[in-house]
Protein backbone atom coordinates (compact mmCIF):
# COMPACT_ATOMS: atom_id res chain seq x y z
CA UNK A 1 0.00 0.00 0.00
CA UNK A 2 2.75 2.46 0.69
CA UNK A 3 4.54 1.91 -2.48
CA UNK A 4 1.35 2.25 -4.32
CA UNK A 5 0.68 5.38 -2.46
CA UNK A 6 4.11 6.53 -3.86
CA UNK A 7 3.79 5.58 -7.23
CA UNK A 8 0.24 7.56 -7.26
CA UNK A 9 2.03 10.50 -5.63
CA UNK A 10 4.78 10.32 -8.56
CA UNK A 11 2.38 10.20 -10.98
CA UNK A 12 0.06 13.32 -9.79
CA UNK A 13 3.63 15.65 -9.90
CA UNK A 14 3.97 14.67 -13.88
CA UNK A 15 0.40 15.50 -14.26
CA UNK A 16 0.90 18.87 -12.57
CA UNK A 17 4.04 19.41 -14.27
CA UNK A 18 2.17 19.62 -17.72
CA UNK A 19 1.22 16.24 -19.07
CA UNK A 20 -2.50 16.75 -18.37
CA UNK A 21 -5.42 15.49 -20.76
CA UNK A 22 -9.34 16.37 -20.80
CA UNK A 23 -8.83 20.20 -21.24
CA UNK A 24 -7.26 20.31 -17.63
CA UNK A 25 -9.14 17.94 -15.69
CA UNK A 26 -7.93 14.93 -14.06
CA UNK A 27 -8.67 11.38 -15.15
CA UNK A 28 -8.09 8.15 -14.31
CA UNK A 29 -6.93 7.12 -17.62
CA UNK A 30 -3.80 9.55 -17.37
CA UNK A 31 -3.22 9.10 -13.86
CA UNK A 32 -2.70 5.50 -14.94
CA UNK A 33 -0.48 6.28 -17.85
CA UNK A 34 1.45 8.36 -15.44
CA UNK A 35 2.50 5.81 -13.15
CA UNK A 36 5.98 5.39 -12.94
CA UNK A 37 6.02 1.43 -14.00
CA UNK A 38 8.15 -0.03 -16.70
CA UNK A 39 4.63 -1.99 -18.07
CA UNK A 40 1.56 -1.41 -20.79
CA UNK A 41 -1.09 0.98 -20.18
CA UNK A 42 -3.48 -1.82 -19.30
CA UNK A 43 -1.49 -3.20 -16.81
CA UNK A 44 -1.23 0.20 -15.05
CA UNK A 45 -4.60 0.67 -15.16
CA UNK A 46 -4.90 -2.38 -13.24
CA UNK A 47 -2.93 -1.49 -10.46
CA UNK A 48 -4.32 1.65 -9.96
CA UNK A 49 -8.04 0.17 -10.13
CA UNK A 50 -7.14 -2.22 -7.15
CA UNK A 51 -5.24 0.62 -5.23
CA UNK A 52 -8.38 2.29 -5.36
CA UNK A 53 -10.76 -0.58 -3.64
CA UNK A 54 -8.01 -1.98 -1.52
CA UNK A 55 -11.11 -2.06 1.59
CA UNK A 56 -7.66 -2.60 3.71
CA UNK A 57 -6.08 0.61 2.87
CA UNK A 58 -8.17 3.37 5.14
CA UNK A 59 -6.80 6.99 4.28
CA UNK A 60 -8.09 8.07 7.68
CA UNK A 61 -5.91 6.02 9.89
CA UNK A 62 -2.74 7.88 8.30
CA UNK A 63 -4.09 10.93 9.39
CA UNK A 64 -0.68 10.89 12.06
CA UNK A 65 1.31 11.44 9.16
CA UNK A 66 -0.19 13.97 7.60
CA UNK A 67 -0.24 16.13 11.10
CA UNK A 68 4.01 14.98 11.38
CA UNK A 69 5.01 15.73 7.55
CA UNK A 70 2.98 19.92 8.31
CA UNK A 71 3.83 20.16 11.63
CA UNK A 72 6.47 17.65 12.81
CA UNK A 73 6.56 15.29 15.54
CA UNK A 74 8.04 17.75 18.19
CA UNK A 75 5.97 21.05 17.98
CA UNK A 76 4.02 22.30 21.05
CA UNK A 77 1.85 25.08 21.08
CA UNK A 78 -1.61 25.78 19.60
CA UNK A 79 -2.28 26.23 15.78
CA UNK A 80 -5.33 27.09 13.80
CA UNK A 81 -6.90 24.37 11.95
CA UNK A 82 -9.79 24.95 9.72
CA UNK A 83 -12.29 22.07 8.94
CA UNK A 84 -15.02 22.95 5.99
CA UNK A 85 -16.61 21.01 3.36
CA UNK A 86 -16.60 21.15 -0.08
CA UNK A 87 -18.23 18.55 -3.27
CA UNK A 88 -15.63 16.63 -5.50
CA UNK A 89 -17.56 15.72 -8.18
CA UNK A 90 -20.64 15.13 -6.70
CA UNK A 91 -18.93 13.74 -3.72
CA UNK A 92 -19.47 15.53 0.30
CA UNK A 93 -15.21 16.04 1.00
CA UNK A 94 -14.87 17.24 4.59
CA UNK A 95 -11.46 19.05 4.98
CA UNK A 96 -9.14 19.86 7.54
CA UNK A 97 -6.32 21.50 7.18
CA UNK A 98 -2.99 23.86 8.58
CA UNK A 99 -2.88 27.94 7.17
CA UNK A 100 0.15 28.00 5.15
CA UNK A 101 1.00 30.19 2.43
CA UNK A 102 -2.19 31.78 1.65
CA UNK A 103 -3.66 28.28 1.35
CA UNK A 104 -4.82 25.21 3.90
CA UNK A 105 -2.18 22.08 3.59
CA UNK A 106 -4.50 19.17 4.09
CA UNK A 107 -4.16 16.97 7.29
CA UNK A 108 -7.53 14.88 7.66
CA UNK A 109 -10.02 14.47 5.11
CA UNK A 110 -12.80 11.88 5.00
CA UNK A 111 -15.10 11.06 2.07
CA UNK A 112 -19.05 10.09 2.07
CA UNK A 113 -22.28 9.93 0.42
CA UNK A 114 -25.36 10.33 2.08
CA UNK A 115 -26.92 7.12 1.08
CA UNK A 116 -24.39 5.02 3.03
CA UNK A 117 -23.88 6.78 5.91
CA UNK A 118 -24.67 4.49 9.11
CA UNK A 119 -25.21 7.40 11.61
CA UNK A 120 -25.13 10.77 10.70
CA UNK A 121 -22.96 13.32 8.91
CA UNK A 122 -22.48 14.84 12.43
CA UNK A 123 -20.68 11.56 13.66
CA UNK A 124 -18.49 11.50 10.75
CA UNK A 125 -17.40 15.25 11.55
CA UNK A 126 -16.71 15.01 14.69
CA UNK A 127 -14.44 11.73 14.25
CA UNK A 128 -12.26 13.49 11.97
CA UNK A 129 -12.02 16.31 14.67
CA UNK A 130 -11.19 13.55 17.27
CA UNK A 131 -8.78 12.17 14.85
CA UNK A 132 -6.67 15.56 14.28
CA UNK A 133 -6.60 16.46 18.29
CA UNK A 134 -5.39 13.16 19.82
CA UNK A 135 -2.31 13.83 17.24
CA UNK A 136 -1.27 16.78 19.62
CA UNK A 137 -0.89 16.81 23.12
CA UNK A 138 -3.90 17.59 25.14
CA UNK A 139 -2.43 21.60 26.08
CA UNK A 140 -1.13 21.82 22.44
CA UNK A 141 -4.19 20.47 20.61
CA UNK A 142 -5.41 23.10 17.39
CA UNK A 143 -7.55 25.68 17.60
CA UNK A 144 -10.76 24.71 15.19
CA UNK A 145 -11.77 27.30 13.35
CA UNK A 146 -15.52 26.65 11.24
CA UNK A 147 -18.18 28.00 9.58
CA UNK A 148 -22.18 28.52 10.56
CA UNK A 149 -22.92 25.19 9.42
CA UNK A 150 -20.61 23.88 12.78
CA UNK A 151 -22.77 26.38 15.15
CA UNK A 152 -23.99 22.97 17.04
CA UNK A 153 -24.46 23.44 20.52
CA UNK A 154 -24.18 19.38 20.76
CA UNK A 155 -20.88 20.17 19.24
CA UNK A 156 -19.48 22.34 21.33
CA UNK A 157 -19.85 20.41 24.39
CA UNK A 158 -18.45 17.58 22.45
CA UNK A 159 -15.02 19.80 21.72
CA UNK A 160 -14.92 21.32 24.94
CA UNK A 161 -14.92 18.35 26.84
CA UNK A 162 -12.50 16.58 24.26
CA UNK A 163 -9.94 19.78 25.81
CA UNK A 164 -10.57 20.75 21.99
CA UNK A 165 -10.39 24.94 21.55
CA UNK A 166 -12.84 26.29 18.78
CA UNK A 167 -14.09 29.30 16.99
CA UNK A 168 -17.64 28.92 15.52
CA UNK A 169 -19.46 31.63 13.41
CA UNK A 170 -22.55 31.43 14.82
CA UNK A 171 -25.98 32.12 12.30
CA UNK A 172 -27.84 35.64 13.02
CA UNK A 173 -30.74 34.20 13.63
CA UNK A 174 -30.01 32.25 17.07
CA UNK A 175 -31.08 33.69 19.86
CA UNK A 176 -28.78 33.66 23.14
CA UNK A 177 -29.27 34.73 26.59
CA UNK A 178 -27.50 38.14 28.53
CA UNK A 179 -27.73 38.36 31.98
CA UNK A 180 -30.81 36.30 32.10
CA UNK A 181 -32.78 37.81 29.03
CA UNK A 182 -33.29 36.34 25.47
CA UNK A 183 -31.63 38.25 22.76
CA UNK A 184 -31.19 37.49 18.98
CA UNK A 185 -27.82 37.87 17.60
CA UNK A 186 -29.32 40.02 14.91
CA UNK A 187 -30.00 42.53 17.62
CA UNK A 188 -26.57 43.02 18.85
CA UNK A 189 -25.47 46.90 18.29
CA UNK A 190 -23.05 46.49 15.26
CA UNK A 191 -21.92 49.32 13.46
CA UNK A 192 -19.32 48.90 10.96
CA UNK A 193 -15.85 48.94 12.24
CA UNK A 194 -16.71 47.95 15.59
CA UNK A 195 -15.85 45.16 17.84
CA UNK A 196 -17.66 43.68 20.66
CA UNK A 197 -17.49 41.13 23.21
CA UNK A 198 -19.64 39.23 25.30
CA UNK A 199 -20.23 36.71 27.91
CA UNK A 200 -23.50 34.61 26.81
CA UNK A 201 -25.33 31.43 27.07
CA UNK A 202 -25.60 30.01 23.50
CA UNK A 203 -29.08 29.17 21.89
CA UNK A 204 -32.64 29.67 23.33
CA UNK A 205 -32.85 26.23 24.87
CA UNK A 206 -29.34 24.30 25.62
CA UNK A 207 -27.54 27.61 26.92
CA UNK A 208 -24.06 26.65 26.73
CA UNK A 209 -21.75 28.74 28.04
CA UNK A 210 -19.29 30.69 25.84
CA UNK A 211 -17.89 34.26 24.71
CA UNK A 212 -19.57 35.93 21.68
CA UNK A 213 -17.29 38.41 19.71
CA UNK A 214 -19.68 40.71 17.51
CA UNK A 215 -17.31 42.18 14.66
CA UNK A 216 -18.67 44.35 11.57
CA UNK A 217 -15.42 45.28 9.52
CA UNK A 218 -15.77 48.06 7.49
CA UNK A 219 -17.61 47.10 3.69
CA UNK A 220 -18.85 43.99 5.05
CA UNK A 221 -22.83 43.00 4.11
CA UNK A 222 -23.23 42.06 7.91
CA UNK A 223 -21.46 41.55 11.08
CA UNK A 224 -19.87 38.38 12.25
CA UNK A 225 -20.80 36.34 15.23
CA UNK A 226 -17.84 34.37 16.60
CA UNK A 227 -18.26 32.33 19.39
CA UNK A 228 -15.65 30.58 21.29
CA UNK A 229 -15.24 29.03 24.97
CA UNK A 230 -15.59 30.72 27.88
CA UNK A 231 -12.96 32.83 29.15
CA UNK A 232 -10.87 31.98 26.23
CA UNK A 233 -7.44 32.82 26.47
CA UNK A 234 -7.53 34.84 22.96
CA UNK A 235 -8.09 38.19 22.26
CA UNK A 236 -10.98 40.01 20.89
CA UNK A 237 -8.27 41.08 17.53
CA UNK A 238 -7.28 37.50 17.85
CA UNK A 239 -10.33 35.48 17.30
CA UNK A 240 -11.11 38.10 14.52
CA UNK A 241 -8.12 37.99 12.50
CA UNK A 242 -7.75 34.05 13.05
CA UNK A 243 -11.80 33.82 11.61
CA UNK A 244 -10.57 35.77 8.73
CA UNK A 245 -7.88 33.32 7.46
CA UNK A 246 -10.71 30.81 7.23
CA UNK A 247 -11.01 32.16 3.62
CA UNK A 248 -7.31 30.74 2.93
CA UNK A 249 -9.77 27.00 2.41
CA UNK A 250 -11.65 28.69 -0.09
CA UNK A 251 -8.45 29.14 -1.87
CA UNK A 252 -7.34 25.74 -1.10
CA UNK A 253 -10.38 24.12 -2.82
CA UNK A 254 -10.08 26.04 -5.76
CA UNK A 255 -6.56 24.90 -6.25
CA UNK A 256 -7.96 21.19 -6.18
CA UNK A 257 -10.94 21.23 -8.44
CA UNK A 258 -9.31 24.27 -11.02
CA UNK A 259 -5.75 24.38 -11.13
CA UNK A 260 -5.43 20.92 -10.49
CA UNK A 261 -8.59 19.37 -12.03
CA UNK A 262 -9.37 17.11 -9.69
CA UNK A 263 -13.20 17.88 -10.44
CA UNK A 264 -12.57 15.50 -13.69
CA UNK A 265 -12.64 12.37 -11.83
CA UNK A 266 -15.30 10.45 -11.98
CA UNK A 267 -15.98 6.91 -10.28
CA UNK A 268 -18.86 4.60 -12.01
CA UNK A 269 -19.12 3.03 -8.67
CA UNK A 270 -22.48 3.33 -6.29
CA UNK A 271 -20.44 4.46 -3.29
CA UNK A 272 -17.50 5.86 -4.59
CA UNK A 273 -16.43 8.09 -1.51
CA UNK A 274 -13.80 5.14 -0.73
CA UNK A 275 -12.28 5.21 -3.82
CA UNK A 276 -11.69 9.34 -3.62
CA UNK A 277 -10.81 9.05 -0.31
CA UNK A 278 -7.91 6.77 -1.29
CA UNK A 279 -7.34 9.27 -4.07
CA UNK A 280 -6.82 12.36 -2.04
CA UNK A 281 -4.41 10.83 0.10
CA UNK A 282 -1.95 10.74 -3.13
CA UNK A 283 -3.35 13.89 -4.23
CA UNK A 284 -2.72 15.68 -0.73
CA UNK A 285 0.97 14.75 -0.82
CA UNK A 286 1.65 15.82 -3.88
CA UNK A 287 0.01 19.48 -3.53
CA UNK A 288 2.17 19.12 0.01
CA UNK A 289 5.37 18.79 -2.20
CA UNK A 290 4.14 21.25 -4.61
CA UNK A 291 3.24 23.86 -2.36
CA UNK A 292 7.16 23.48 -0.75
CA UNK A 293 8.20 24.01 -3.75
CA UNK A 294 7.43 27.36 -4.48
CA UNK A 295 7.40 28.56 -0.61
CA UNK A 296 11.32 27.13 -0.07
CA UNK A 297 14.62 29.44 -0.40
CA UNK A 298 14.66 27.74 -4.32
CA UNK A 299 11.10 29.27 -4.74
CA UNK A 300 11.64 32.86 -3.65
CA UNK A 301 14.47 33.14 -6.29
CA UNK A 302 12.59 31.59 -8.91
CA UNK A 303 9.78 34.03 -7.95
CA UNK A 304 12.28 37.12 -9.29
CA UNK A 305 12.51 35.44 -12.40
CA UNK A 306 8.93 34.45 -13.40
CA UNK A 307 6.99 37.14 -11.27
CA UNK A 308 5.97 40.78 -13.02
CA UNK A 309 4.73 42.61 -9.68
CA UNK A 310 2.20 44.82 -9.46
CA UNK A 311 2.70 48.57 -9.59
CA UNK A 312 1.04 49.06 -6.40
CA UNK A 313 0.07 46.53 -3.39
CA UNK A 314 -2.93 44.49 -3.38
CA UNK A 315 -4.50 43.04 -0.19
CA UNK A 316 -1.19 43.98 1.28
CA UNK A 317 1.26 42.56 -1.33
CA UNK A 318 2.67 43.19 -4.88
CA UNK A 319 2.46 39.44 -5.78
CA UNK A 320 0.50 37.71 -8.75
CA UNK A 321 1.43 34.40 -8.74
CA UNK A 322 1.03 32.12 -5.46
CA UNK A 323 3.43 29.70 -3.81
CA UNK A 324 1.15 26.79 -5.86
CA UNK A 325 2.06 28.02 -9.23
CA UNK A 326 5.64 28.86 -8.54
CA UNK A 327 5.85 24.95 -7.81
CA UNK A 328 4.04 24.40 -10.88
CA UNK A 329 6.39 26.43 -13.09
CA UNK A 330 9.19 25.05 -11.26
CA UNK A 331 8.15 21.66 -11.94
CA UNK A 332 7.32 22.63 -15.44
CA UNK A 333 9.86 25.33 -17.09
CA UNK A 334 12.93 23.11 -18.38
CA UNK A 335 15.65 25.51 -16.89
CA UNK A 336 14.12 24.66 -13.57
CA UNK A 337 12.44 21.34 -13.89
CA UNK A 338 15.66 19.53 -12.98
CA UNK A 339 16.94 21.43 -9.33
CA UNK A 340 12.85 20.96 -8.38
CA UNK A 341 13.61 17.56 -8.92
CA UNK A 342 16.63 17.26 -6.52
CA UNK A 343 15.17 19.68 -4.10
CA UNK A 344 12.24 17.07 -3.77
CA UNK A 345 14.67 14.45 -2.24
CA UNK A 346 16.24 16.37 0.12
CA UNK A 347 12.47 17.81 0.98
CA UNK A 348 11.76 14.00 1.31
CA UNK A 349 14.92 13.49 3.32
CA UNK A 350 13.93 16.83 5.27
CA UNK A 351 10.54 16.00 6.20
CA UNK A 352 11.44 11.85 6.92
CA UNK A 353 12.92 13.36 10.19
CA UNK A 354 9.46 14.37 11.63
CA UNK A 355 11.15 18.20 11.61
CA UNK A 356 7.55 19.32 9.55
CA UNK A 357 7.09 21.58 6.44
CA UNK A 358 5.69 24.61 8.00
CA UNK A 359 8.64 24.70 10.57
CA UNK A 360 10.87 23.57 8.42
CA UNK A 361 10.07 26.96 5.87
CA UNK A 362 10.69 29.39 8.74
CA UNK A 363 13.63 28.00 9.54
CA UNK A 364 15.75 27.22 6.04
CA UNK A 365 18.31 29.82 5.31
Amino acid sequence: MLKNIALVTEALLTLFSGARSGNGFLSKAALARCLPLRSNVKVRQTRLYRFLRNPRFTPEAMVPLLVALAVGTGFRGRLPMIIDETTVRGIPTILVGLIFEGRVLPVAFTCFTHDFIEKSKNVIEHGLMLTVAACFPLKSRPVLVMDRGYARVGLLAQLTSAGIPFLIRAPRNVSVYVKGKPVSLSRFPAPEGSCGRYRVLYHGTKKYPVDLVVYHGRGYKEPWYLIVPEGSPFSTEEIVDLYAKRMCIEQGFRDWKTHLGIRGLKFETPNPAPYLTRLLLAFALGYLIVLALGASPDGQAARKILEIPRGSPRHGTTRTLSSLMIGLLRLSLEPLKTKAREEIGRLLQILSTGIGLVFWLRAAP
